[in-house]
């Protein structure tokens, strides 16, 4: 899932997305039983319901009700409630209640001809019906909102429970869309979500019905209920000085993506001006100087283009990472009406109904196993399939971000001026341990545009508004001198291993060549056979004309294009702690009814010139962990985990 040939700091928190309590109102003890004194005794044939409907998380926690945001009443917004009381596995009563939660302004209301009172405590609401009558006896209880017609046709009187476990479509009917007019004009969001139980079927019995409506209405059977869909969002949480800086003694190009954090970087230099021996020739040994426009150097006839990504007049002096997208790939295409419960974090103990210790709980979907590099997970999953659908645009779903910090010095790099902040919803999509693999494992895929100031200018910092220079293209050899302490300013990856960056021009040069006799000590081992192998994988590339090819990946050699690059985050469910080791049960996944937040924090080496290729690998393993380093600080509401690639 990852081209390691880069790192990128994400900040992962992952938020459950409500607080699942028990399905009872009477007192539960810490394992979630009810006292055998608290079981309900009625003796009639009246039932009222309270339903617990979680908050978003932008209001958990609080402890009294000051309102919502626009983006919080989108997620619990009701048009309809649907009660279904199945009697020995078929529905005997299918009842369409009229209680609605819409917006009302700022805030949100709650009608209907249903509706016997409704309160929140912060963290949910509570709506309650009136009481009505059936027939005293046990049943099995569903409650739906928002149902859609799939959902509908499975519940219908006379309907078995079995309909429930037929997996259905996740790109229809898991939410709807409202308009809403905000400051920047009308848009459309998502609402209305379809809603479920939160773990089983409810069991009532004859003891929930009433004789008196009053006491049905003073005893109400509770449930708890959660969205079929999960939440994904991602901010780019860069740092005030946030640029990168290109040194490149004796001709050569050294990139640091660490925005200004020159601490980090191997040779630790202050600045960011190009050293004045980069005149000097770039043939080891050579007493001759270099001219920069005819490429030859004064002592020997050797014809030389070590000059990084352009001559001394405009070669680099800033470089930013800039016009980050995200998209979600890797989309579960079915999924099951009611979560599926399984095994917990740890993968020993299975999930009951009543259980409360919900930030360890998993569930099991239709493709839980068996799919990895199989042709039917085309059938199971939809993936991104070219970068083009990272450009933010009228075709594509890709998301933009952008710095949200007041004193942020480079926004004149960036093609927009603010990101978009909206969450995008998902359906659920888990799996069993040995199948975490890139082909089945969902992802936030990142673009980044890097762009450059020109070289010789003042700098950024006092003037901002320096004219910005296309990067048109390179090459990134993974290769050459190890020797850190006499080649040090080769360039990174996160294995403490070499790789430089190549102009084309210089790469064309180096493509003719039969020896390494001209070519620079830095570079000699491995070049050519890098070459060699890229020209087998890619057998068209015309490397004189590389401006109208194509950006191409191979082993120890790519060519990246338009300074696009390509970073890949698996969504992680579990922290290494809660799953008990690197690559464990449940690492990975996304579970209804949570809330994954993605905060990119640093970018300090470049990412994967081409869309990271789903392949059927196990993304980590305890010899190659994609996320080496994780702090998690977890409770029952988020867990945050800090994640280095």
């Amino acid at each position: 899932m990852k081209q390691y040939v880069y790192r990128i700091f994400l900040m992962l928190g992952l938020a459950l997305w409500l607080v699942s309590c028990t399905g009872t109102e009477t007192p539960i003890d810490d394992l979630g039983n009810i006292p055998e004194e608290s079981i309900p005794s009625g003796t009639g044939n009246m039932f009222s319901l309270a339903m617990r409907i979680p908050l978003p998380n932008d209001y958990m926690g609080t402890k009294t009700y000051e309102g919502v945001d626009r983006g919080s009443i989108s997620e619990i917004l009701i048009d309809g409630v649907r009660m279904v009381l199945y009697e020995g596995g078929v529905v005997k009563y299918c009842l369409d209640l009229d209680i609605q939660v819409q917006p009302d302004n700022n805030d949100f209301k709650v009608t209907g001809s249903d509706l016997y009172n409704w309160t929140t405590d912060g963290n949910r609401i509570f709506i309650q019906t009136i009481a009505r009558t059936f027939e005293r006896s046990n049943y099995d209880m569903l409650i739906v909102i928002n149902p859609n017609d799939s959902i509908k046709a499975k519940t219908e009187k006379g309907e078995h429970v079995t309909a429930l476990d037929v997996a259905f479509n996740t790109t229809i009917g898991m939410f709807r869309s409202r308009t809403v007019i905000g400051e920047e004009g009308t848009y459309e969001e998502p609402a209305y979500f379809l809603m479920m139980n939160s773990q089983k079927l409810v069991e009532l019995i004859p003891g929930n019905f009433y004789a008196t409506k009053e006491k049905a209405e003073n005893n109400p059977a509770f449930i708890n209920l959660e969205r079929v869909a999960a939440k994904v969002t991602c901010d780019y949480a860069g740092t005030a000085n946030t640029k990168s800086t290109a040194v490149a003694p004796y001709g050569r190009f050294v990139m640091l993506l660490d925005y200004n954090n020159q601490s980090e970087a191997p040779w630790g230099d202050e600045g960011y001006d190009i050293p004045e021996d980069c005149i000097k020739c770039p043939v080891q040994g050579c007493t001759g100087t270099f001219n920069r426009k005819t490429k030859q150097c004064s002592a020997k006839p050797y014809l030389h283009t070590y000059d990084g990504l352009g001559l001394v007049s405009d070669r680099v002096r800033y470089m930013v990472a800039t016009d980050l997208t995200w998209e979600i790939d890797v989309v579960n295409k079915k999924s099951y009406w009611l979560r599926h419960l399984t095994y917990k974090a740890g993968g020993t103990v299975i999930e009951e109904q009543g259980d409360i210790d919900r930030e360890y709980f998993y569930a099991e979907d239709p493709n839980f196993s068996g799919f990895s590099g199989t042709d039917a997970k085309k059938q199971n999953f939809s993936y991104v399939l070219d970068g083009i659908e990272l450009n933010p645009g009228t075709n594509s779903t890709a998301k933009k971000l952008y710095p949200q910090l007041s004193d942020y010095k480079y926004y004149n790099y960036w093609s927009w001026k603010k990101g978009d902040t909206q969450p995008v919803y998902i359906p659920e999509n888990t799996m069993v341990q040995n199948e975490q693999k890139k082909d089945v494992v969902t992802r936030v895929i990142f673009k980044a545009v890097l762009k450059r100031e020109q070289f010789g200018e003042k700098s950024t910092e006092v003037n901002p508004e320096l004219p910005l220079k296309p990067i048109e293209g390179f090459f990134v050899f993974k290769g050459g001198n190890t020797d850190i302490e006499n080649y040090k300013y080769n360039n990174y990856n996160k294995d403490n291993t070499t790789f430089f960056i190549l102009r084309p021009e210089d790469v064309e040069i180096y493509a003719s060549a039969s020896t390494t006799e001209h070519i620079h000590i830095y570079l000699r081992e491995g070049i050519l056979e890098a070459i060699r192998q890229f020209k087998e994988d890619h057998p068209d590339f015309n490397f004189s004309n590389w401006r109208n090819e194509k950006p191409a990946e191979s082993a120890n050699l790519s060519f990246y294009k338009n300074g696009e690059m390509y970073y890949e985050v698996p969504i992680e469910h579990f922290s290494v702690a809660e799953a008990q080791g690197i690559g464990k049960y449940g690492r990975f996944g996304v579970v209804r009814n949570n809330w994954y937040k993605l905060n990119i924090e640093k970018m300090i080496s470049i990412g994967s010139p081409v869309l990271p290729e789903s392949k059927p690998e196990f993304i980590e393993t305890a010899t190659r962990s994609a996320v080496p380093e994780v702090k998690s600080n977890s409770n029952i509401l988020i867990r945050n985990q800090s994640i280095i690639f």
